[in-house]
């Protein structure tokens, strides 16, 4: 193994569930590879695909397996490590990840202010991301199922 991992490297171990990679860095590597975690979070999270499954796989797991208990798991970058990797699709397949960047904007689109009041407890960068992968039928039907009536969705979305 050589000295400097690159980034798209350790994306691909991720991708093809390569847990065992931990195991076989330099002290050096590990230590470069704990830094990043957070980085290979954001990237990770995020996959340039058609098929949506493929896309909520990605941001379920990581949130699932990763991001849970983070505060905690910080100091165990070994298992980490291996979460991230667990955030695998198939453990064959390479995907493109794409870097999620943080928006700052002040108001947000329209579909991310009404799903902000569906959902207070959610974070600001969840909803701009479910905003922006979600249908407006996916949507009015989320809004339905919170018990909103037609004309009130109508007149949100509007």
């Amino acid at each position: 193994m050589s000295d400097k991992i690159e980034l798209k490297e350790k994306i691909a171990f991720v991708d093809l569930n390569a847990k065992s990679v931990w195991d076989e860095m330099t002290p050096e590597q590990q230590k470069s590879l704990k830094s990043e975690l957070y980085i290979l979070n954001r990237y990770i999270s995020s996959v340039k695909s058609n098929k949506r499954e493929i896309q909520e796989h990605f941001i379920l797991t990581v949130n699932e397996y990763f991001n849970k208990n983070w505060n905690v798991l910080q100091k165990h970058p070994k298992l980490l490590w291996q979460l991230l990797c667990m955030c695998s699709y198939d453990g064959t397949t390479q995907f493109y990840h794409e870097w999620i960047g943080f928006k700052k904007k002040a108001g947000g689109s329209k579909k991310a202010k009404f799903l902000e009041e569906l959902m207070p407890n959610a974070k600001r960068d969840e909803i701009e991301m479910l905003a922006v992968m979600s249908t407006d039928k996916e949507i009015k039907d989320l809004a339905r199922q919170h018990g909103m009536d037609e004309a009130t969705i109508a007149k949100k979305l509007k």
